[in-house]
């Protein structure tokens, strides 16, 4: 009876030490989702820069502008907003983020390449903040996208009217 005594007790003893040493915290998705968001950013920036100089239409030419501009603030809030929470990023993904090659390599056609890659990446951009906006974990982090998503659609859908433009003027 003793023996049974002493074996409960000890195997007690191990469960409360278990139970207060503090566990890491399991939302990895917050750190994951601020990377994927700055390499977005930078992404759209250099792209913008790029449009900003090659774009033959007016129209894309401002695009451009705007995402350098509203890109830029957002990846400064989203930096902020990771050194707040002690999370380290990778240098690779704060920058010396460079436009898809086969953008900045074109001759022809650059407004219509840069149409279709502005509308892939800010349809994949709306996609991920809006997951994060409703199944984030950090209450931060979910914020900074429930504020960006705005944003980010009227990006979606300035981009959207321009392809719809261009496609008309083409036919």
């Amino acid at each position: 009876m003793k023996k049974a005594i002493i074996i409960i007790l000890s195997a007690l003893g191990t469960f409360a030490a278990k139970a207060q040493i503090p566990q890491p915290d399991p939302d990895t998705t917050a750190k994951h989702f601020i990377i994927v968001a700055s390499i977005g950013n930078l992404q759209e920036i250099s792209a913008g820069q790029l449009a900003s100089q090659k774009a033959k239409d007016k129209d894309v030419r401002s695009f451009g502008q705007m995402m350098v501009k509203d890109h830029g603030q957002t990846q400064q809030k989203l930096m902020q907003l990771a050194k707040r929470k002690g999370y380290n990023i990778p240098p690779a993904a704060t920058s010396g983020i460079q436009p898809d090659p086969n953008l900045k390599n074109t001759r022809d056609n650059f407004d219509g390449m840069y149409v279709r890659a502005m509308m892939a990446g800010h349809n994949n951009t709306v996609q991920t903040f809006e997951t994060y906006a409703t199944t984030g974990k950090d209450p931060d982090v979910k914020a900074f996208a429930q504020q960006t998503l705005p944003t980010l659609k009227a990006h979606l859908a300035a981009i959207q009217a321009i392809d719809s433009r261009l496609k008309r003027i083409s036919k």
